[in-house]
């Protein structure tokens, strides 16, 4: 009912916890983002009244909805695969001057001779196979690539991300006899994300593999970055039956992004395993249009008079209506692969039932304890999953209320296991080539300070 600003600066700690062919991993990532800054304005008529419209509001701010800033930090000693192994699958059925046109990344392990075709006639075109081999393997005497490698490699996995997504959003409301409100906002969303992975892989030492006298060792690196910017449209209400009672609703449209993606590729082999110590590739750039899923949202709340309360809120968000667009060209190719790619989201996601919980106390008139725990279903349909991919959040704060001035204390923990594959091929059995598993601690304290007026 009065004029509002407030801001909320964050401290931000995920660790990472990772477990691979028995080894395990730790690492940890902090940052210090801006949660949100608004302004809501308030406007009653000169004649304060209780029915009818008795006031409108007016709000313009900023709300991080997302944070990707995490590192993890993955190893595995005596791992009998390699990703070579998913390089070699990948380039199969392909000669190496194709491989250059389908991916430049697989060209890539072709010019620094961690992949070869069994057999390449630098003289005649006709005569290259199209089936390779890695750098970790032999051929044996029947001429067939072999893993001769008793003990393995050692591989090391470190992956960096950073970035976040937020709306800058102006709104506007109003409220009806005390019993009703009514509001929407149109947000303007931006996205910023970036992906470093750093892969290493080199030739156990253990007495099994004092045979081998090729490769020992290799790195590579692999960058992505994506930007986003869309617009969404949201609107709720609020109604209150008798007094402590709020019944809430709300709809989320899809937000339509325009997505620019960046990527690069680079190998560093073994010194003097090929001719040059460093290959690369140039920056690919990538870009299309994207449909965020709707969002359907349902909550209840009861006010304890001068106590507390305590609220219940539920979130339905459709992930299989997700879909990807062609932004510049409406060539055939470009129109059958977005078609295909969206026949995927549909075949691989789900829409979810989320709920949250909170309460909060108040022992004094100028003291508040809150505490809240929600659930978030998996997007992935269970056929894609080996485990459940749902995850919890826990929260608790202290609220502080001075006049004309407030300040909110919050602390919210998020928790998720999971698994990463490090890669992935046809032709290695399941048992070599095992995901990592990854236990995700999300750290966030908030204080917010604001000011009525």
């Amino acid at each position: 009912r009065s004029s509002e600003f407030t801001f909320t600066p964050s401290l931000n700690i995920n660790t990472v916890n990772s477990s691979y062919y028995g080894t395990s991993g730790d690492d940890e990532k902090l940052s210090f983002p801006l949660q949100q800054i608004g302004f809501v304005g308030t406007y009653k008529p000169m004649r304060e009244v209780t029915s009818g419209l008795v006031s409108t509001h007016f709000a313009v701010g900023y709300e991080r909805s997302n944070s990707f800033n995490r590192r993890s930090f993955i190893q595995g000693n005596g791992v009998n695969s390699s990703l070579l192994d998913e390089i070699v699958w990948l380039s199969d059925g392909y000669s190496p001057a194709d491989l250059d046109y389908n991916s430049s990344r697989l060209r890539l392990f072709y010019d620094s001779f961690l992949i070869d075709p069994f057999n390449e006639d630098v003289y005649n075109d006709e005569n290259i196979s199209t089936d390779y081999y890695h750098a970790f393997e032999e051929l044996n005497e029947e001429g067939e690539a072999v893993w001769t490698l008793q003990d393995g490699i050692d591989q090391r996995r470190m992956i960096s991300e950073r970035g976040s997504a937020g709306d800058l959003s102006i709104a506007g409301g109003a409220n009806f006899s005390n019993k009703f409100y009514i509001g929407g906002s149109l947000g303007i969303s931006t996205h910023n994300y970036k992906r470093d992975i750093n892969h290493f892989e080199s030739v156990n030492s253990g007495a099994g593999n004092d045979h081998w006298n090729y490769l020992n060792n290799y790195s590579y690196e692999d960058k992505y970055s994506t930007s986003a910017v869309g617009v969404n449209l949201k609107v709720g209400a609020i109604f209150k039956p008798i007094n402590p009672l709020r019944l809430g609703v709300s709809v989320h449209s899809p937000t339509l992004l325009s997505v620019d993606e960046e990527f690069s590729y680079a190998l560093e082999p073994e010194l003097g395993f090929a001719e040059d110590d460093y290959y690369w590739t140039p920056r690919g750039e990538f870009s299309y249009n994207f449909r965020t899923p709707y969002k359907l949202t349902g909550s209840v709340a009861y006010i304890f008079g001068n106590f507390g309360l305590l609220s219940v809120d539920y979130e339905f968000t459709d992930y299989a209506a997700m879909r990807f667009k062609d932004k510049s060209t409406n060539s055939v190719s470009n129109v059958e692969f977005f078609s295909d790619l969206n026949d995927q989201v549909k075949d691989i996601f789900r829409p979810t039932h989320n709920i949250r919980v909170g309460a909060e106390i108040r022992p004094a008139e100028v003291f508040t304890i809150r505490g809240g725990f929600g659930y978030f279903q998996s997007p992935f349909r269970s056929k894609y999953l080996n485990h459940d991919d749902s995850h919890f959040t826990y929260s608790g704060g202290l609220g502080f209320r001075m006049n004309n001035m407030f300040i909110d204390l919050a602390y919210m923990m998020r928790a998720e296991k999971n698994t990463y594959s490090l890669y992935y091929s046809a032709y290695v059995a399941g048992e070599d080539q095992l995901p990592a598993s990854l236990k995700t601690n999300n750290h966030n304290v908030a204080v917010t300070l604001g000011w009525r007026f």
